[in-house]
């Protein structure tokens, strides 16, 4: 798929469908195409206002006979505006690529409205039904959703899990490998889902090397590395799902995993990927909202509150109740940073970001589709590329950008010259909206933008 999807609509504003990204926009130009006109067609009259493109230029009030002129009026036509027209075309901004990464420890697979204390997993021995879990409701609404935006986001996918290895499991992202994994591509829906249907049920169960576990961090640090080393066009998105508690395949201490988690997405936020996160809200997992709350911070590289717990007055707790446990203590020193008290993995403020986290009931699949929607509105890209629309380049002269003007939903979007909050072109052919206006772009009821650059400020 090309970088920009662009499809005329002369004269035109098109509807766009309820369901998020095949997000439109209206450029609207001062002459036909977008360029210049070209030097066709037949003698322009009344050259009071300028020569005729492509002949010789005729006397002040007579035709523009010797040559031709352009087949809309051009520069040697008539009237004050020199005959320019409207042309509007529809276009969809550069194509996300987003990681779906699903939790698929065995809290997944508890029934989330009828008693399973007995069993291992929800749907063993006729107790419940598979139907009834956190990994049935979500993978149901990921196929409605992933199957809509196909289209308009390259998708991947893969699973956070591991089984205790001191017990005889394994633990494949604590060697560097993620298992359960479909690499991003267009139209994926169908891949993605053959490989998620194939997923067997894990037990919840406190057998030794049969219990499965969330490797978060280590499972986020591969992820983010593999994204890092994406060439294609577009933003990068980690869409990090879970409804417990992270650890390292070892069930430790529970203050310990989260700062590795924090640790990892702000320094994937640092090489470019935004990391969504959203929490299934289940009476059967233990998933604090502060803990969640400081993922989200991180993921979207706001500030973070330190996700402290009962025990752990400040965040000098970091290191003396972990630095014991081998997955934090191999996470520090694989960090750099010093092997002292008062090191955390994450870097922590007084107070939280704004970016607040996603947080469905699991047992509510309808509300899942909901919140997955809303969460993937924001991959929305904020910059626009306008080097092919409908077929023809536009370049914009960028010292006359306060002729043209941007609005969403028929708003005006301020120009800012400075890139803060506002749009500007940061090149001559590629428009991007910054601070507020692309929140603004961002918010899942508006799909409509335009751009209007008269025709005097379109070069050649």
């Amino acid at each position: 798929m090309s970088v920009l999807a662009y499809r005329v609509a002369a004269q035109r504003k098109s509807t766009l469908a309820p369901i998020l990204l095949t997000a439109v926009g209206l450029v609207i130009l001062g002459c036909a195409a977008g360029v210049k006109p070209t030097p066709t067609g037949t003698a322009g009259t009344g050259g009071g206002f300028g020569p005729g493109i492509g002949g010789t230029q005729g006397s002040a009030g007579n035709s523009g006979s010797a040559g031709t002129a352009p087949p809309i009026g051009g520069f040697g036509g008539s009237g004050p505006r020199n005959g320019c027209q409207h042309t509007e075309y529809e276009f969809e901004p550069k194509i996300p690529t987003v990681y779906l990464v699903v939790d698929r420890s065995g809290s997944m697979f508890d029934c989330l409205s009828t008693a399973s204390t007995a069993e291992p997993m929800c749907g063993a021995n006729g107790q419940g039904s598979l139907m009834d879990t956190s990994w049935y409701k979500l993978k149901e609404a990921a196929r409605a959703v992933l199957t809509s935006l196909e289209k308009d986001v390259h998708f991947g996918f893969a699973t956070i899990w591991g089984q205790i290895e001191s017990g005889g499991g394994m633990c494949p992202p604590l060697h560097g490998m993620v298992a359960n994994k479909v690499a991003p591509a267009a139209m994926n829906a169908g891949a993605i889902m053959t490989l998620y249907d194939s997923l067997p049920a894990q037990p919840n169960t406190t057998q030794q090397g049969m219990k499965f576990e969330t490797p978060a961090s280590e499972t986020l640090q591969i992820i983010g590395a593999e994204l890092m080393a994406t060439t294609t066009p577009g933003d990068k998105y980690i869409l990090f799902i879970t409804d417990g508690e992270p650890d390292y395949c070892d069930d430790s201490n529970g203050l310990c995993a989260p700062d590795s988690v924090i640790g990892k997405l702000q320094g994937i936020k640092t090489a470019g990927i935004t990391t969504i996160v959203m929490g299934l809200q289940a009476n059967v997992a233990n998933l604090p909202m502060g803990i969640l709350q400081a993922f989200a911070n991180a993921g979207a590289g706001e500030p973070t509150v330190a996700p402290l717990r009962a025990g752990a007055a400040d965040t000098f707790a970091f290191y003396d109740q972990c630095n014991s446990i081998m997955g934090w203590h191999d996470d520090m020193l694989a960090s750099g940073k010093p092997n002292a008290r008062g090191t955390t993995l994450g870097t922590y403020a007084a107070a939280a970001g704004p970016t607040r986290p996603f947080a469905p009931s699991a047992a509510d699949q309808t509300q899942i589709v909901t919140q997955l929607s809303a969460a993937l509105a924001g991959v929305k890209s904020c910059a626009f590329d306008l080097t092919a629309t409908g077929g023809a380049v536009i370049k914009v002269n960028l010292n006359q950008l306060n002729k043209a003007s941007v609005a969403i939903e028929g708003t005006t979007v301020p120009l800012d010259p400075n890139s803060a909050n506002g749009w500007n072109m940061i090149n001559e052919s590629t428009l991007q909206l910054f601070g507020s206006a692309c929140d603004t772009w961002h918010n899942p009821a508006n799909k409509n933008i335009a751009f209007d650059f008269p025709c005097d400020i379109i070069v050649d």
